[in-house]
Formats: structure tokens, sequence, C-alpha cells
């Protein structure tokens, strides 16, 4: 049965196509009317479902100066009431933002036949109601059945269970301030994925972890068995599968030139050793050629030996990727102990071009790419500053049609490639406060406008707005608890340094 909360009435030439106003009922058994709270009412075009973006409260009583000024001064307010009665002057209003007009099929108000836009405003006097669950999910697009389960509705408290090809098929981005939830919110759309039954189909994920924040998932007995950690202090990439170019890309400062020069040994090299040779033997190629250019060689030889020196190519790739990516298990790649911001731009770069490659010639399942820090990886610099940025542009612009989905995590939106974010069709924003990152959003995604950019920056942890390809309308959550908790949260700054002046003391 629909609860009545208030009557449409005329206020500040309102109502109107985007908004109307209405009186909220004073009693409401068991029911309280706040900023948030989705409620419909019956308009020329059918039922008109909106969210209330403000409440006010008016007394005419206390419009008057003079009577203020009478009420303050009187040493028996209650003999001034009992003469006026201000209480009886008080009412409160709400203001709500229209969001969709919804058809019901064959008159049954629990079946949705479509939702459309508006063109006519509410009807004053007519009674406003809150929306009741079933409705409310199937207007958002929640998946009720199959949905990853990733909090609860704000104010209503009502689960928000986000379809998962509505959110991965398109890429999706988390975004946030320093210790604003990524992480935490990452962790749990893990858990739901992981989770998921069998049956239900969920894809290959790989995780780039920069911080070596998800670790602790492996030390889970539930989720160890679908985690594989890599420490990529021991990666290496097969030098027999790069091409000429992959190297003029890892090493800008080689020319065309020597590009050329370089197929030539290449090319002499795998015939001689059979695909099976390192950076050390192109280099010694290289070395006891006799023809070539003295100078285009000695060139040649110190690019590639300032290559070596960064140990990360060998005969063969390490891990063989195609071997240790399998549907719903996690592939994190722990650049916990590397500082080098260039190596980690290679790692990165290899893997991303080898995954998207293996999947379009179908060699591995779909899969869901998570970069932490993508700022790092995928900046709005210039592409001399970072080898990986191009890959990662491309699988956003191209991955969905091969099912390679991808998931960009980062505190600084204004610093993120503008071509990888605007592809990113769902956006799940915690808490962000510098008006540069939010108006980089807001040029770079349609839904978020300067009210929705005010709200984000209040919000508080744990708080998010999720917004675009993975629901119908914009809507707050409350982000749900993780079920598995890493040991490290739950010591605090000051244990931290007990633990280390203990260890020091040693």
């Amino acid at each position: 049965m629909a609860i009545k909360v208030g009557t449409v009435f005329n206020y500040l030439q309102l109502p109107n196509v985007s908004k109307f106003p209405f009186v909220i009922n004073k009693r409401q058994d068991n029911i309280f009317i706040q900023k948030g709270l989705f409620v419909y009412t019956k308009s020329n075009e059918g039922f008109l479902i909106g969210v209330i973006e403000e409440i006010a409260i008016l007394n005419e009583y206390f419009t008057d100066a003079l009577t203020i000024k009478a009420y303050n001064n009187n040493n028996n307010p209650n003999i001034l009431k009992g003469l006026f009665p201000s209480d009886d002057f008080e009412f409160a209003i709400a203001i709500v933002k229209c969001l969709g007009l919804i058809k019901f099929r064959s008159n049954k108000l629990d079946e949705i036949e479509k939702v459309q836009r508006m063109t006519y405003p509410a009807s004053p006097g007519k009674g406003v109601y809150i929306v009741e669950e079933n409705i409310l999910f199937k207007f958002l697009g929640f998946d009720t059945e199959f949905g990853l389960n990733i909090g609860q509705i704000k104010v209503t408290n009502s689960p928000a269970k986000i379809n998962m090809n509505r959110l991965l098929n398109k890429h999706f981005a988390v975004l946030s301030i320093s210790g604003g939830g990524k992480s935490y919110l990452t962790s749990v759309l893990i858990e739901e994925l992981l989770s998921r039954n069998e049956d239900y189909g969920t894809p290959a994920i790989i995780l780039f972890d920069v911080h070596g924040e998800y670790t602790y998932l492996k030390n889970i007995p539930e989720l160890k068995n679908n985690i594989k950690i890599q420490d990529i202090s021991y990666f290496q990439i097969g030098i027999p599968k790069l091409s000429v170019y992959a190297f003029k890309k890892y090493q800008e400062q080689i020319s065309h030139v020597q590009v050329r020069e370089l197929s030539k040994y290449i090319k002499k090299l795998k015939k001689e050793k059979k695909n099976k040779y390192s950076l050390n033997d192109l280099i010694e190629q290289i070395e006891t050629e006799s023809d070539g250019n003295r100078s285009t060689k000695q060139a040649l030889i110190g690019w590639l030996s300032e290559l070596g020196r960064l140990r990360l190519f060998g005969t063969q790739e390490n891990p063989i990727l195609n071997k240790i990516i399998n549907k719903q298990q996690v592939t994190i790649f722990n650049f916990k102990n590397e500082i080098s911001i260039r190596k980690k731009q290679i790692i990165v770069d290899y893997i991303c071009n080898r995954l998207f490659n293996l999947r379009r010639i179908n060699k591995i399942p779909p899969f869901l790419l998570i970069v932490e820090e993508a700022h790092q990886f995928c900046p709005e610099a210039a592409h001399a500053k970072a080898i990986s940025k191009h890959i990662i542009e491309m699988i956003a612009r191209e991955g969905r049609k091969f099912m390679a989905c991808l998931c960009l995590i980062s505190q600084r939106p204004k610093k993120l490639s503008t071509t990888a974010l605007s592809q990113c069709n769902s956006k799940l924003v915690l808490n962000i406060k510098n008006p540069y990152d939010l108006k980089h959003l807001m040029d770079s995604s349609e839904a978020i406008t300067k009210e929705y950019a005010s709200m984000i920056s209040s919000l508080g942890v744990g708080e998010m707005i999720i917004m675009g390809n993975a629901v119908n309308y914009p809507v707050f959550v409350d982000i749900r608890k993780r079920n598995f908790k890493s040991k490290r949260d739950e010591i605090s700054l000051a244990q931290f340094c007990l633990n280390w002046q203990n260890e020091e003391l040693k």
C-alpha cells in the first residue's frame, strides 16, 4: 500500500517540468522525511518519480520582526502562544527534483513498461507517496537477483545491487581523495565478483597493486584458492616476443635509422637462436656484426645496455600470462617494492598489450583490468612521459568489443587522461574536494553537474555517488562493510610506531 507523505502545491513558480514542491504531512507514523528520499506523484502523463532535493520549514507567525520582538520580550511566552498558536502556522515543504516518468504495464503498479522524460509538470493538489522498494530497484536499474551488493541506498537503506554487465562492460572509474575509501570499495567489488555463483558468469580479474594493499586477500581461507600474487621483482619480459618497435617505445632515444638497423640484427638472431635469445645476445650480435655504420652500432649498444640495467628482460616471459589468467580468479601484480616509475610503466604497458592481444584472439577469458593509481600509468601529460598511456587508452576505447573491461582508480582525476576517463561510462565517486579535480570530472562526464560536484565534495568516508551506465539515475550509496578485513587496517599509527620501536630494540 502506497504511503502518502504530502501534497503538491504552488511555491516560487513551481511546479515545472524539472521540479515540484509539496507540503509534508505533519503526522507520519514511523516515517522520517529527509533529503534523498525517493517519492512519486500522479501527473497528467503518468507516475512522476523524483528525489527530495531540499527541505524547508516555514512559519508565517515568525516572518514579522515585530512579532519576534514581542515573543522574545514577553516574560511568559506561554501566554503569547495561547493567544497566537505559532505551532499551527508552521509547516515543512520539500522540493523534489524530477527524475523520470514511468508507465506501468496493464495498470499494474509493480510492472514497469517504460521510463521516459517528463514534458508536463506535476499537478498541485495531487498526493505525494514514497516509492516502494521493488519499483525503486527497477527504476534505478538495480539487479536484485544477480547484482553486486556494494552497500545500501542512502536514506532508504535498501540494498544497492549493481548489474555486473552494466558496470563492467563499458568500463568504470573509482575516484576519491587519498583515504576516501577507493581501495576499500575495490575490495568490496572483488569480494562480490569472487563470491558469485559460477553459473552466473564472472570474468578474470587482473589488478595492478601499486602499494601492496590487496595482498591480504591471499591470507583469507575462503578466497586464497582464487588469488594469485605476482611480485614484479621477478617479472620478466621475453625479448623474442618484442618487435623492433617495442624497443623504440621502451627506449625513445633510438632513432628511426637505428630502428631499421636493429631490425636487421633481430632477424639474423632469430634465425640463429630460433627465438631463444636474450638482450645480451642481441648486444653481442651487434658488436660482432661486421656490416653497418659504427656510430649507429655504438648508439644501439648504449641504448640496449641501458635497458638491460633495468633487469627486466630475459629469454622468455615470466610469468607466462596466458597460463595464469583464469575466470573468476584474481591475479595481483604487486608493485610495492618497485620505485622506478619508468620500470613500472614498461611492465604495465607490456602486460596490457599482451592481455589485449590474447583477448582479441580468444586465448584468455574475458577479463577486468583494475589499474590502481591510474594517473601514474595513463596521465593527461604528453605521451613521452607515460609509456603505458597509449595501450590503456586503446583498451578504454576498444576493449568493450572484445570483453576486455577496464577499471581506473585515481585520487587525482585532473592528472588522469581525459580520453581514458571519458570512456569510463560509469563512475563511482567518493569524496573529492579539489576544485580542479571536480572541474575535470565535469569536463569528462555530462552526468556530473555543478550540483553533483558540490554534493561530492561533502561526502563522508564510506559514502559515494554512482552514476553512468551502471544505473539509470545517479544514486548515493553507503558502502557496505567488507566481509574480510586486512590486519593492517586494524592497526593504528600509534601501534605502528610502537611496533617499529620494539623491532629496533631487538
